[in-house]
């Protein structure tokens, strides 16, 4: 089985219609707390593709997503969303779990759906391998701007045994990160709203 990639989204926003966009776009056809890549395709795209399994006389060139539209989506080759609803997006519970790698493609298509809404809407978060290699943070923002870090440390599986706190330590490593990220994303629009010739 590929390994495991865990992305966790947080959606800065204060705008509580970005939060409603959230639960349309992860919204399972199912009516279940399960939602897949096919959920999030047809929630965006208006079509109504399903697995083979859930339809008879299924036809993957009619029933199923092209290569080039899941890619351009999803990315990764398979993806799951663990999603709680609040009514605002900062309090939105997103985990995205996909195949090898964190989904880009996704990342990229949520920030693009959720600026139309709130054109000062950005995501920031962190991701970590089932193995923990490789684990970071990153930051989607406005202008098409987005930025992706792995850690430099490689998990240490002996302290993991030896220290209680060496995983909470981890994880504030990569929240650090993250916020790290935020304050360079900030400042980068600091700059080009006091510069706006410089990014002519």
């Amino acid at each position: 089985m590929a390994n495991e990639m865990q992305t966790f989204v947080t959606v800065k926003s204060n705008e509580p219609r970005v939060a409603k966009r959230l639960q349309e776009i992860f919204k399972s056809r199912r009516g279940t707390y399960e939602v897949d890549a096919i959920d999030i395709i047809n929630n965006l795209e208006g079509t109504s593709y399903c697995y083979k399994n859930e339809k008879e006389n299924f036809d993957v060139d009619v029933d199923f997503p092209s290569n080039d539209l899941w890619e351009s989506i999803i990315g990764p080759k398979w993806m799951n969303v663990e999603f709680d609803y609040s009514e605002l997006p900062e309090d939105c519970h997103i985990i995205l779990s996909s195949a090898w790698s964190v989904p880009i493609p996704f990342l990229l298509r949520l920030r693009d759906e959720l600026q139309m809404i709130d054109g000062d809407c950005y995501l920031k978060g962190t991701y970590e391998d089932e193995s923990y290699d490789p684990s970071g943070a990153f930051i989607v923002g406005k202008y098409d701007y987005d930025d992706m870090e792995d850690t430099d440390e490689v998990y240490d599986w002996d302290m993991h045994n030896e220290d209680d706190f060496y995983t909470e330590n981890w994880y504030a490593e990569l929240n650090e990160m993250a916020t790290n990220l935020e304050i360079a994303y900030i400042e980068y629009l600091k700059d080009r709203e006091e510069n706006p010739q410089e990014y002519e």
